[in-house]
Order: structure tokens, then C-alpha cells, then sequence
């Protein structure tokens, strides 16, 4: 605009007047914007060769339009990929035209974009809103590895954008639980950015695909891995952690939309509707007052090195020991006599010692055991033969009396006991020499 109104003026004979000013003035207004985009491209250009501060609305406001959408989150949860799309470029743009990775689109698992850039342009391609959209690096769990990544994403924040409208913090569909990644990832954010941050904050779910099929095996999950579950868990999360007072807004942008599903662009849509909206209702979070959480870091990583010297001086002593342990083991063995030495040195020690070897030891035990079984086998012997001469004597020994009654001779339905069948063969016997058998009868 700037370069056809040069050429304009320079048809016009403006640019040979001595009076431009006048005669802008009275051609109209078309002449003096055209003055004003010439003015601004001077200053413009005076800041990039020179370095000049231009503090103007009119130049700030051109450099970074608002709104501005910072997109935060972990290391290939998708935040190249959605800066993009929301400036109209496509998803897997190769950001030849940025340094650093900035906007580069990757499969791998390492993170591409290596600090904090700001774009401009269209709103998902339209020239109906303009938007600034600044991709930051992924974070990970190794904070003090990142501590340059998280020192320039505050100056730059704090110094360029100045302030920030949507703060757009990505998670992945499958990430439906707080890992240690994550929490360290939104700790940091929250000591950088203050707890005003949250104000200005939404989650974005990424590679949430609307398709049939997509939606399907989600609600065959248990529980159904619903767009309301997704959000109402990570809120609730949020607010356990980090004592939000109300839930964070969610959207669910799917960069990788099918572009001949009619379901699929619709939901695209209205999803990126809402978050222009959002972002054009959000009063402007100012950076001004972002402070750099790098104080802790930096002592956490003292305390990590001071740990790991006391961990190298405790395995020092403890080899120290072993070390001392093992040579005092070794003189011992050098200068304490074995048995077979002790016995040559002095052949009267197991003599008054009772010195055994380990087979005289084996040859004891086994004749004390046999020795056991022997007095066992004894015993047991003893002690029957002394029940069985007990047995008989009492049998022998009792005294016949005589009985008439007939039903004592009756049978008894008990069994006989051995008393009962020694009387019955004295019986026999006593029948055999001619006795009364009604004496013995009387007896049993």
C-alpha cells in the first residue's frame, strides 16, 4: 500500500510540491491514508534496521494483533500443528519460514520448536479478524534442563507481546489422568504467570477425532470417554491441585480433520467459533508482571548437586571400608595357622582338645541313631511281654464262687473282653479234669 501510494504521488506531482501537506488535504481523504501507510512503513522500517523503540498503539497493534492466543503444553501434544491451523496455514507446515522450529510440524517424540515465536495473519485463513498466535516449546518433567526454553517464553511474553488474551493449555485425548509430566508442566505455569493466569486460561483437547469411528470405540471404553467426561475430569483435577474456583472452558479442535466429512468440518467450526469468541470477550492478561520461576529451579538443581556429591562421598567411604576390610582379611589369612598346621605345630592339641573331623562328627551321629532305634525296639518289647504275664495271673488268681442263677449263664451283647476268654479257657480246662462248671460259671 505504502509502495502505490509513493507511485501515486509521484504521477500526482505531490512528491515535487512544495506544499504536500495543503495539497493532500484538499485531494481528500484517499491522499491522506495514503500519507498515513507511508508514515507507518518508515517507522516500521526504521525499527527492524535500527532497533527503535516505536511506542505506538497504532504500531504494536499492527505488529501483533489482538487477540493473542498463547498455545501451551507438553512436548507432542499437538501446539504447532493448532497454531498453524488457527492462521490459516496448513497442519503440517514444515515452518521454513521461522528459525529455531518455530510452527515446524513433526511426528517425532523430541520437541521441534526450540523458543517462543509470535505470528500473525487470518483467523483460519479469512480476512474477516486478524489474530496473533504464539507457539511456545514443549515442557516436559526435566524443568531445570528447560531453563533456558522457560526464560526466553517470559521475556518474550513480557517484553514483545506485552499481553495476552486465551492462554490455550493442549492435552492429548488419551492424557485423562494428571502423570508427574503434566503436573510440573502446569506448576510452572502457575509460579510464572501468577494465579491470575487461570482467568484467561482453556483446556484444548488435541487429536480428538469427530469421526463415526472415532466415537464409537470412545464410548465402548468404560467409563464412555465422552467430551463432558473428558473436561469434568480434568477440572476436577484442576481444582484438587490447584484451588481453582470454577471450571476451566474446553474445547475440542481436531487439526487433522477429515476436510470431505461434512460432520467432521461442521464440529471444526464450531469449535474454532467458540474460541474466537472466547479469546474477543477475555479482558487482556497483562505480562507485564510475569516473573521468571527460575529461582527455585536453580535450587532445586543446587540441591540436586549437593545430593549427588554426598552420594559420591558416602560410595567413596563405603569403598573405602570394603577395601580396608578385604586387606585385613588377607593379613589374617597370611598370618592366623590352618587346623592341619595348628595340629603339626602342636601334636598333643587334640589330644586335650577332643579334636574331631567332620567324618568322626557324621560316624557319631549315625551311631546314635542306630543306638536310639536299638533301646526303642527294647522297650516296646519289654512292655508288651510285662501286659501279657499281668494279663494271664489275673485270669489265674481269681477265686470260684458258686452261682445258681440261670441268667447269668445268658450271653452278654458286649464283646469279651481278654478276662472274659481267659475264663472261658479255664472252663475248658476245668471240664476236662471233671470240676464243677457252675463254680466257674459264678466266677465269670
Amino acid at each position: 500500500q505504502a509502495y502505490n501510494c509513493l507511485i501515486h504521488f509521484y504521477k500526482s506531482g505531490l512528491l515535487n510540491s512544495k506544499s504536500v501537506h495543503e495539497e493532500t488535504v484538499a485531494r481528500g481523504e484517499e491522499e491522506m491514508n495514503c500519507l498515513q501507510n507511508i508514515l507507518q512503513f518508515f517507522l516500521f522500517w526504521l525499527h527492524l534496521s535500527h532497533g527503535a523503540v516505536v511506542d505506538s498503539a497504532l504500531t504494536k497493534e499492527g505488529r501483533y494483533p489482538s487477540p493473542r492466543i498463547v498455545i501451551l503444553g507438553a512436548t507432542g501434544a499437538g501446539k504447532s500443528s493448532l497454531a498453524n491451523v488457527l492462521l490459516g496455514r496448513d497442519n503440517i507446515y514444515d515452518g521454513q519460514e521461522f528459525r529455531n522450529g518455530c510452527f515446524r510440524v513433526s511426528s517425532g517424540l523430541d520437541s521441534i520448536t526450540k523458543k517462543t515465536c509470535a505470528d500473525q495473519g487470518y483467523w483460519l485463513g479469512n480476512t474477516s479478524q486478524r489474530v496473533t498466535v504464539i507457539d511456545t516449546p514443549g515442557f516436559g518433567d526435566k524443568l531445570v534442563e528447560e531453563e533456558r526454553t522457560i526464560e526466553n517464553l517470559v521475556t518474550t511474553l513480557r517484553d514483545e507481546i506485552k499481553y495476552v488474551h486465551v492462554f490455550v493449555i493442549t492435552f492429548k485425548q488419551g492424557d485423562n489422568r494428571m502423570t508427574n509430566s503434566l503436573r510440573s508442566m502446569i506448576s510452572l505455569f502457575e509460579k510464572m504467570f501468577g494465579t491470575r493466569f487461570w482467568d484467561n486460561a482453556i483446556l484444548e483437547a488435541t487429536h480428538w477425532n469427530h469421526g463415526e469411528d472415532a466415537q464409537r470405540i470412545r464410548m465402548e471404553s468404560h467409563p464412555a470417554l465422552t467430551q463432558k467426561f473428558w473436561a469434568d475430569e480434568f477440572n476436577r483435577i484442576l481444582k484438587r491441585e490447584y484451588q481453582l474456583s470454577k471450571d476451566l472452558p474446553s474445547f475440542f479442535i481436531d487439526t487433522f480433520y477429515h476436510d470431505e466429512s461434512l460432520h467432521e468440518i461442521e464440529v471444526f467450526n464450531n469449535n474454532s467459533r467458540l474460541l474466537m469468541e472466547y479469546a474477543l470477550t477475555r479482558e487482556a492478561f497483562e505480562c507485564k508482571d510475569i516473573e521468571i520461576a527460575l529461582t527455585e529451579i536453580r535450587e532445586l538443581q543446587n540441591t540436586i548437586d549437593n545430593l549427588v556429591e554426598d552420594e559420591q562421598e558416602k560410595e567413596e567411604m563405603i569403598q573405602g571400608l570394603i577395601e580396608q576390610r578385604n586387606q585385613l582379611e588377607k593379613t589374617l589369612s597370611q598370618y592366623s595357622p590352618t587346623p592341619e598346621e595348628q595340629q603339626q605345630r602342636d601334636p598333643t592339641l587334640c589330644s586335650r582338645n577332643k579334636c574331631y573331623t567332620p567324618t568322626e562328627f557324621a560316624l557319631f551321629g549315625v551311631g546314635a541313631i542306630v543306638m536310639g532305634i536299638m533301646l526303642g525296639v527294647l522297650v516296646i518289647s519289654w512292655l508288651s511281654h510285662q501286659d501279657s504275664n499281668t494279663n494271664h495271673s489275673d485270669c489265674s488268681h481269681k477265686p470260684l464262687t458258686e452261682h445258681t442263677d440261670e441268667e447269668d449263664l445268658k450271653p452278654k451283647s458286649r464283646p469279651p473282653s481278654l478276662s472274659e476268654q481267659c475264663l472261658a479257657d479255664e472252663e475248658k480246662e476245668l471240664l476236662k479234669e471233671g470240676k464243677d462248671y457252675q463254680a466257674c460259671q459264678a466266677t465269670r
